[in-house]
Formats: C-alpha cells, structure tokens, sequence
C-alpha cells in the first residue's frame, strides 16, 4: 500500500509511524507530507519542520514539502472564526484538502494524518475532514486511532518539541495564564 502520510510534527510522526510499520509491516511504502500553515511563528514553523526532516533521515522515509507557508491563507481563514471547534474545523479543513491533492497528484493509494496521535485533536472532526477531501478529490483516507502509541525515546533524541498546537490562537490559549516571560517592575 503507497501511503501518503500528513505531518504535524515529529512526535506525532513517530506515533503514527509506529502504528502503521505494526499494521501494514512490509506492505507499506510510505512517504510524508508536511503542510501545516497554521503553525505561527516563523520560526516554530521551521523548528517542526527540521524535526520532520531529521526524523524522516532517521526512518529512511521520502518527504515532500509545500513550499507555500500559508501564513495568509491561513490567517484569513480563521480571522473570523477564531475559537475552537470552528478555527479547528477549518484548518483540518485545509490541511487534509492539500494532503487529499498531493496523494492524487502524485499517485498514493491512501493519505492519513499524524493529527491523529493527539488527545488534544478532535478525531470527529479530522475524520469529517478526511472524508470530505477524500470525496472531492477521490482518494482514499486512512482514519487510525494512534493515541496509545509509544512514542521512542531514542527516535526522538534531540529533536524539537513543540508546547503548543501550532496556531497563534492556540499559542495564546497555551501561555495566556501564565508569568511565563513576563516582566512587572517591582
């Protein structure tokens, strides 16, 4: 089975790796896709990025990269929606519409997420998403459940991990009642 795999980050990547190399074992050949337009900063955005990088070296696995960052794309389409679920809704949305073209376009059997790994995520709504994408291009989406995942200690050694989702909507929810970083004069 040639699958096209979305990733979020490298955490999530190892969780959804491991699940599919116990299910499929040899009969899988899976490459992953990175688009993720609502990580904000810059930075954070490129910090992920590396770690997918690093450990898609470490697993020998091909990648394929958006070039587009979408900061704007992504912007406009939360600016009026910015609370959960509808801002979620929407960049699932988005995320799993480009990973639904790029698995038609370059000839994958299947196309999944890594969002999936996450308790944080509503599975409801990635599978709505999937669905959806999968209909209007049509593919196929592979829905798992990886949550119970290990996640290898050794796989991830030096690799970044993020604190928060990825949207600056999400970064503020993430810090907005801490001290963190912040400074009163006495």
């Amino acid at each position: 089975m040639r699958l096209l795999l979305h990733s979020c980050c490298c955490i999530c990547q190892s969780m959804a790796y491991h699940g599919l190399k116990n299910e499929f074992q040899d009969d899988l050949e899976l490459t992953i896709y990175w688009y993720n337009p609502n990580i904000h900063p810059l930075i954070e955005y490129r910090r992920r990025l590396k770690s997918v990088y690093m450990l898609s070296q470490r697993l020998k696995l091909e990648i394929t990269v958006d070039d587009d960052y979408g900061l704007k794309k992504f912007c406009k389409l939360t600016a009026e929606t910015p609370e959960v679920p509808e801002r979620c809704t929407k960049c699932y949305q988005l995320r799993l519409d480009q990973a639904a073209a790029r698995a038609q376009n370059l000839g994958f059997d299947y196309f999944a997420t890594t969002l999936t790994t996450s308790s944080h995520q509503s599975h409801q709504l990635i599978i709505a998403a999937g669905k959806d994408a999968a209909a209007a291009t049509g593919t196929n989406f592979l829905y798992r459940d990886w949550r119970n995942e290990p996640r290898d200690p050794k796989l991830l050694n030096g690799l970044y991990k993020q604190q928060y989702c990825g949207c600056i909507y999400s970064e503020y929810d993430r810090y907005k009642d801490t001290n963190k970083h912040l400074y009163r004069e006495q």
